[in-house]
């Protein structure tokens, strides 16, 4: 009687134990659950989202700049994730993927979600701008989800990688 009931209460964590594992390899961003607050659902508007590389030119750089000396300068370019509304093309459906550096260099990952890569922008009105900020260590990928859940929502959403500081020039 104990050798059954052993492998009735394993059949349970078994099955919770594959589901898990699989559930957990998906990676995706776009799932919302049953008990997720209300405002966590997606908005009723496709999505886009595009990779920009800007330059900020001639920027003071503060950290090199010597007392008393000339201003020191220096281009910062900075890569930036924009998530927006989008008008897909006949056919087209949604979704995309982000490969995504982990806290170790060597380690990426795929992240799935409903963003189609540089689809036609939504043009009809003009959007509300909301830029995100990752948090230390991290990327322009760690709040992906939250980018495509606000602009399903109509708004645009910026996430700027934060590279490190530049260490202070010693000479």
């Amino acid at each position: 009687m104990i050798h059954v009931a052993r492998r009735v209460s394993l059949v349970p964590a078994i099955v919770a134990a594959v589901s898990v594992g699989a559930f957990a390899q998906s990676n995706r961003i776009d799932i919302v659950t049953p008990s997720a607050p209300e405002l966590a659902s997606y908005g009723p508007l496709s999505i886009g989202v595009r990779t920009l590389r800007v330059t900020d030119r001639n920027r003071p750089d503060i950290l090199n700049t010597k007392e008393g000396g000339a201003t020191a300068r220096y281009d910062r370019t900075l890569t930036v994730e924009v998530w927006y509304p989008a008008t897909l093309a006949p056919g087209q459906k949604a979704g995309g993927d982000y490969r995504a550096m982990t806290r170790d260099p060597a380690i990426t990952v795929t992240l799935h979600g409903q963003a189609v890569r540089d689809a036609s922008p939504l043009t009809s009105t003009p959007l509300p701008l909301v830029i995100i900020s990752h948090g230390y260590p991290g990327n322009r990928y760690l709040m992906s989800h939250l980018g495509e859940n606000l602009a399903s929502k109509g708004f645009i959403v910026a996430s700027i990688d934060q590279a490190a500081v530049t260490p202070i020039a010693t000479s």
